[in-house]
């Protein structure tokens, strides 16, 4: 186990399914990161159109209503670059398809470090799409995107090889990393209320969940509230 602040980076890249999962999972360490200058991207594979509550009545498009939660939350943390890729919600395969695509998004943003799903957890309410997610961002990060060899594409379209130096894993239940997120506690929060078409899947409320749920990862590090991650070096 390690406790860390945070790598050193420049430039680091979140890799989510759904709208949503990067503030759930790692908003607290993104806002400390664009506190120190750090510049962060978002990548989401899908709109998360098949969250969609029973009750919904707005005249909107829903997968349109999540992209513009999620461009609220991350503006709240400081992101400016939201990318979607809109994969069909629930039917993510770490296919040779979307490699290419993290591949492309990875080159274009060249991060020092990615962080994404944990696909090898042994928590088996994991959505799919996340495991999926996780399996085809580290491929994509680890080797194919410093190989001109892998999607030899990419160099006809100005893309260069990239060495991504880490992975951040969340979701994991075997994290070697946690990250204090105590002071950037309330911006978690204002980042993940942006999610309100999502509210109702917190019967108990929001807050309780997240704090909970920071709690809790925190507790292994003699932390008050914590992000957790499988760090791995890949250089």
């Amino acid at each position: 186990m390690s406790i860390t602040l945070l790598p050193l980076v420049q430039r680091a890249l979140v890799i989510g399914a759904h709208p949503d999962d990067s503030e759930f999972f790692c908003a607290g360490t993104v806002a400390q990161w664009v506190a120190q200058g750090v510049t962060v991207g978002y990548i989401v594979v899908t709109s998360g159109d098949k969250g969609q509550p029973d009750d919904w009545h707005d005249p909107r498009p829903f997968p349109r209503v999540r992209e513009d939660e999620q461009r609220a939350a991350a503006a709240i943390l400081g992101v400016q670059d939201v990318t979607f890729l809109r994969w069909p919600d629930g039917e993510v395969f770490d296919t040779l398809e979307l490699r290419e695509r993290l591949t492309a998004e990875i080159r274009r943003f060249r991060p020092d470090v990615v962080l994404t799903h944990d696909p090898f957890t042994r928590l088996y309410r994991q959505h799919p799409d996340h495991r999926a997610t996780g399996a085809a961002a580290l491929a994509a990060a680890f080797p194919a995107s410093r190989l001109g060899t892998f999607f030899p594409n990419h160099l006809a379209a100005g893309l260069q090889p990239h060495i991504v130096r880490w992975a951040m894993l969340f979701g994991s239940d075997q994290p070697n990393t946690f990250v204090d997120i105590h002071e950037v506690f309330p911006k978690k929060l204002e980042a993940l209320r942006c999610h309100v078409s999502q509210l109702g899947a917190f019967p108990g409320g929001l807050e309780q969940r997240i704090r909970l749920r920071a709690q809790e990862a925190g507790r292994t590090a003699g932390l008050d509230l914590a992000e957790a991650f499988v760090l791995v070096e890949l250089e």
